[in-house]
């Protein structure tokens, strides 16, 4: 549980040269490490250590990290094949299944992990709106704030795309097949237990393919910065994305999300569905 410096470095340096490591996974190493061991040949700790810290500015100076899209898909694509589907009446579960998620990925701009988490007991739903509580421990959870409250308008001008009108008809279609099982989404395939966040986010990419996104290149998580540079373009105030989406200052949506995408409406789901 023990380390000299230079082995540390020697470690990161074959992380970096042999398995050409992004400057993220070395970081990441250098985390897992401080957590669990200390130096012997110093009072500083693995995190702390200036020629480690010294180290790692070289390391992100020469894979100084970037965003994974240029650029962002154009939402429009998937909605104008969603308004081309049968009522969701008319749907079988897994088409009814996979357009809910996509369209609970858009208009909450939450990651994978939250829709995995919503929970029924902790659902207030109305004819205007959806409001979920989550508390389970999410990635931007920190001590003293953990817990959102995930809330999506209704989309009245078009049903087709309502997200709450969506979920009204897949908790009635899955009502009888859920038995004691609460979180929200369930697997359309027997034995019907809660599905997984690889599968939700399987979901999502099918909706993605067959609507003409590549997906080899656009990852589910990619509805994040789609909806939200969709939001942005269309003048919806910065403190209205930042909650709806759930991030604490407007750096990380500018480096990461924040996408060239034409489009404007006084709210986040109407921004996002009106495209």
């Amino acid at each position: 549980m023990q380390a000299k410096a230079k082995d540390i470095l020697e470690f990161f340096s074959d992380l970096f040269y042999r398995h050409n490591a992004s400057y993220s996974a070395i970081n990441t190493a250098r985390s897992a490490l401080a957590s669990v061991m200390s130096l012997d040949d110093s009072n500083y700790t693995i995190g702390s250590h200036p020629i480690i810290s010294k180290y790692m500015k070289g390391v992100f100076q020469l894979r100084t990290p970037t965003p994974r899209y240029a650029q962002v898909w154009d939402v429009s694509i998937v909605l104008d094949y969603l308004r081309l589907q049968p009522a969701n009446d008319k749907l079988p579960l897994c088409k009814l299944t996979q357009k809910l998620s996509m369209l609970l990925a858009l208009t909450s701009a939450q990651r994978v992990q939250t829709l995995w988490n919503l929970n029924l007991d902790k659902m207030c739903l109305k004819t205007d709106s959806v409001e979920f509580h989550v508390d389970s421990l999410l990635k931007q959870s920190k001590p003293g704030n953990v817990g959102i409250m995930v809330k999506i308008s209704a989309f009245l001008e078009d049903e087709r795309l309502c997200a709450v009108h969506c979920i009204e008809q897949y908790i009635k279609l899955t009502k009888e097949i859920r038995k004691s099982e609460r979180h929200l989404f369930i697997s359309f395939r027997k034995p019907h237990k809660r599905a997984s966040s690889q599968t939700i986010s399987r979901w999502i990419r099918v909706v993605m393919k067959i609507s003409g996104i590549d997906t080899d290149q656009y990852k589910s998580h990619s509805t994040r910065a789609a909806s939200t540079s969709i939001a942005k373009k269309m003048h919806i105030p910065m403190d209205v994305i930042l909650k709806h989406a759930g991030w604490a200052n407007e750096k990380t949506f500018e480096k990461y999300y924040n996408k060239p995408v034409n489009t404007g409406h006084s709210t986040f789901t109407q921004a996002v569905l009106h495209h």
